[in-house]
């Protein structure tokens, strides 16, 4: 299937939501290791029964996704793909799924999510095989199966990734911290962070059965899933840990409890061991500030490591100018820390929410590096239309690299909305050399090979 980007997209967006589409929570023996192909098949196809009853019972069903996508309203599209794939035999999706390149990519997005979703829920082992005629998108479609298999039966899945761990490999590698859904953990993270919403216990005896850093990232997954709603019985999950895997399980429950209780966090890390607690106070404080960040402004002058205050900072005036950008500007301006990231983040959302008033702020700020951060944001995420005052503006900035991409920029955005005066600007620029000029009206606003790094310090 030729699906270069969609497989990344769909579980990049969309594939850490797959407990929507199940809600069945079966629990299984840990200790039954010698499960049969037979067994295997049985149990993944057990949950496809209620849902082929109810098929049989509408009156309503779709009868293709092509009658789907003509139907108004995208969440309305969404249920009528569940309800005409939950209709549908293992045999039947896989003939569904070889159609999917023949849908536009919008609507190839989201049919192939629910599609694969739903197969693994009914045949999770014919679903793997047909990934692995997919070439290298296949590995992008794995994690949707494995979740959605594990969400419905968490010990025949592990049995599947234990028998064949190479299928597997590549999985983890995208992502940051917290994975952002299945696409950036490993299988086992994934396996065991969907057990532990059903069994953390046997879940954890599964995850100690592993080795090396997929036994980490699983252990892990458990305790940041279960400290999601129960801190306490987190605490005694961690409890049964040693070295780095309790380490990291008590700063994944510091920053839950940071998001419940900032007092119960701080009692918390002050319990911990002393290499420990500078790293989890650090996620406690990443909990209140997704949870409160006006809170969260109030705990940073207790920080007296100059760089950890700056990082606080930039977390708590990105999420603080989602809803007041203009506090989380001035929080910036006098807090006296000279972090670029804190300013990005709050022009960013500012720009876009106000751009007058986000004008207005950048004008009370001195000339300097945190202007600049200021001005280069705002000219790349204002979408106002003076343009002419955008292109003045990114002139404006005093250092000369960063000043050269604010400019393509800008120009970029007025080529496309008036190029003969976003031409006869450039031309009449006294802060473009004559060849960055040409480079600019011969390049039509093409930003190609005008990106690299920002300034170095």
């Amino acid at each position: 299937m030729n699906q270069k980007l969609l497989f990344p997209v769909v579980t990049l967006l969309l594939g850490g939501s797959a407990g929507f589409l199940i809600g069945k929570g079966g629990k299984s023996d840990p200790s039954a290791a010698e499960i049969t192909a037979e067994s295997l098949s049985r149990s993944s196809r057990a949950a496809s029964t209620s849902d082929s009853v109810a098929a049989k019972g509408s009156a309503s069903r779709p009868r293709s996704v092509d009658e789907i996508y003509q139907t108004p309203g995208q969440i309305q599209r969404m249920q009528s793909l569940l309800d005409y794939y939950s209709s549908l035999s293992p045999e039947q999706l896989e003939e569904e799924a070889k159609k999917l390149d023949g849908i536009p990519m919008p609507e190839r997005i989201m049919a192939s999510y629910v599609l694969f979703a739903k197969w693994a829920e009914t045949d999770p082992q014919s679903a793997m095989a047909f990934s692995d005629k997919m070439g290298f998108t296949g590995m992008f479609v794995k994690p949707t199966i494995m979740q959605s298999w594990a969400s419905v039966d968490p010990v025949a899945a592990s049995k599947f990734y234990s028998d064949n761990p190479s299928q597997f490999a590549m999985m983890g590698m995208f992502g940051g911290r917290g994975g952002g859904g299945p696409m950036g953990n490993g299988a086992a993270s994934i396996i065991a962070s969907e057990w532990a919403k059903q069994n953390p216990e046997d879940a954890m005896t599964w995850a100690k059965s592993l080795n090396g850093a997929e036994k980490g990232n699983a252990l892990s997954s458990i305790v940041s899933q279960v400290a999601k709603t129960d801190p306490e019985k987190a605490m005694q999950l961690a409890s049964t840990m040693e070295g780095d895997d309790q380490s990291r399980a008590n700063r994944q429950i510091a920053e839950a409890l940071g998001a419940k209780s900032w007092g119960d966090a701080e009692k918390f890390i002050a319990g911990l061991p002393a290499d420990q607690q500078e790293d989890a106070r650090r996620r406690a404080f990443d909990g209140l500030a997704g949870k409160d960040p006006f809170e969260a402004a109030k705990q940073l002058t207790t920080f007296a490591d100059d760089e950890q205050r700056m990082r606080a900072t930039a977390t708590v005036a990105e999420q603080m100018s989602r809803e007041n950008p203009q506090e989380a500007f001035n929080l910036v301006v006098s807090s006296g820390v000279t972090s670029d990231d804190a300013m990005r983040n709050v022009m960013m959302n500012y720009s876009r929410q106000d751009s007058k008033a986000a004008l207005a702020a950048i004008e009370q700020i001195p000339a300097g590096d945190m202007r600049d951060t200021a001005v280069g944001t705002y000219v790349f995420a204002n979408n106002g239309t003076d343009n002419s005052q955008t292109f003045a503006l990114a002139e404006s900035i005093t250092d000369e690299g960063d000043r050269q991409r604010a400019l393509m920029v800008s120009s970029t955005k007025w080529m496309a909305a008036d190029p003969v005066a976003a031409k006869a600007a450039i031309q009449q620029s006294t802060s473009l050399s004559d060849e960055a000029k040409t480079r600019i009206i011969e390049s039509e606003g093409n930003m190609r090979g005008w990106g690299g790094r920002g300034r170095g310090r």
